[in-house]
């Protein structure tokens, strides 16, 4: 049943002080109709109302969901109304139903509180959410039972995490368009030092169980495994690695149905989106390589001036080092005050022109990183 209505979409405020929780979403509204742009969730108020909510896990009550026939079929988020009455609440999943509108009657809401786990009919089921009516609040998730979730299309994300390494590592996600997913796959491969590539998400929905293929136009890249089965994984969703030693150019990734050419899903990774080297934790690459780029680097001239031009370093301090007879000493006066005054952003900088000015310099440097890695 599809219900016609506009919904104002609403920013909810974040709670994320304690690193090892997930964060705590805030939202408050008059009456209308509205929806939370981080999770979807939708919600019918009278009045004024406010409540909040975080994304929970499956993965302790996944044994139960299933001895009960059912699998997941929309985040398990844990909602709590603090002001006002919530008259009726659509909780999002992730089940194309458009060209199957036989499956209406296998949705079902998740009910945890301290009693247990409940499993709960639904009154309204619409092509993205199931709708509750005057709901009573706890960890709640739409389910559907297992034996259609298994021949069911669904709508999913792609995710691309960069890898802290010094030749080009990718890691490449296919889930289910899970946000609580999302939100621990972030948090994990960021906790690694990974960067996150955005990328738009497949378009048309694909079929559980299916096995699909990524490949690239690039030569000589290495991708494993070699097909991925889409499923609903609560906590170790394997993905796609990828590897490219030392790329230089724009490249495309590509997802296709194993066995079949047609792709589902395509996307342009640019050479400005995957050499940024800022790491989330540990040292920088240029005070990892201090030594060698003191002792090496020979186009200070063409570098201090972007640097100066960029406003890394002042004009006195660029007037102070361009005096300065030899490289080596140049370089040694960029690194004792200035380069780490301007922090990471700095650092960034000053890699990229490295990147230019030093290319070959830089080639063998990453190059002998990998090796020490490997050793």
């Amino acid at each position: 049943m599809q219900v016609s209505r506009d919904w104002t979409k609403l920013n909810p405020e974040v709670n994320s002080k304690d690193a090892d929780n997930a964060p705590i979403y805030s939202l408050q509204s008059e009456a209308g109709s509205f929806e939370c742009s981080v999770s979807g969730l939708r919600w019918i108020c009278k009045g004024k109302v406010s409540f909040k909510y975080q994304f929970c896990s499956f993965e302790e009550h996944m044994e139960s969901i299933k001895s009960q026939q059912y699998m997941p079929a929309g985040p398990l988020m844990d909602i709590t109304v603090i002001g006002g009455k919530l008259d009726e609440v659509y909780l999002p999943h992730w089940i194309c139903i458009d060209d199957n509108p036989t499956i209406l009657d296998k949705f079902a809401v998740l009910h945890i509180d301290d009693c247990g786990v409940v499993v709960e009919k639904v009154s309204e089921v619409t092509s993205s959410h199931v709708k509750l009516c005057e709901p009573v609040f706890s960890r709640k998730a739409v389910l559907m039972k297992v034996y259609f979730h298994l021949s069911v299309k669904i709508n999913c994300n792609v995710l691309i995490y960069k890898t802290n390494t010094a030749f080009l590592t990718l890691h490449v996600y296919l889930i289910p368009r899970d946000p609580g997913l999302q939100q621990e796959l972030d948090k994990k491969e960021l906790s690694y030092g990974c960067k996150e590539i955005r990328k738009p998400n497949p378009e048309e929905s694909l079929k559980m169980k299916d096995c699909f293929m990524l490949t690239t136009d690039l030569d000589g890249a290495e991708i494993g495994p070699e097909a991925l089965m889409l499923r609903y994984e609560s906590k170790h969703p394997n993905f796609f690695e990828v590897f490219i030693d030392d790329p230089d150019t724009n490249f495309k990734l590509k997802l296709t149905k194993e066995n079949e050419s047609q792709e589902v899903w395509t996307c342009t990774l640019r050479k400005d989106e995957y050499q940024s080297t800022v790491h989330v934790q540990g040292e920088h690459f240029v005070d990892e390589h201090r030594a060698d780029l003191i002792d090496r680097v020979d186009n200070t001239a063409s570098i201090l001036d972007v640097l100066l031009n960029k406003k890394v370093i002042s004009q006195g301090i660029y007037d102070e080092i361009r005096a300065i007879p030899n490289n080596r000493d140049k370089m040694r006066k960029l690194y004792s005050g200035p380069l780490n005054a301007a922090g990471r952003d700095g650092k960034e900088v000053f890699y990229k022109l490295l990147e230019e000015y030093e290319s070959y310099l830089m080639k063998n440097l990453k190059k002998k990183k990998t090796r020490t890695v490997t050793d």
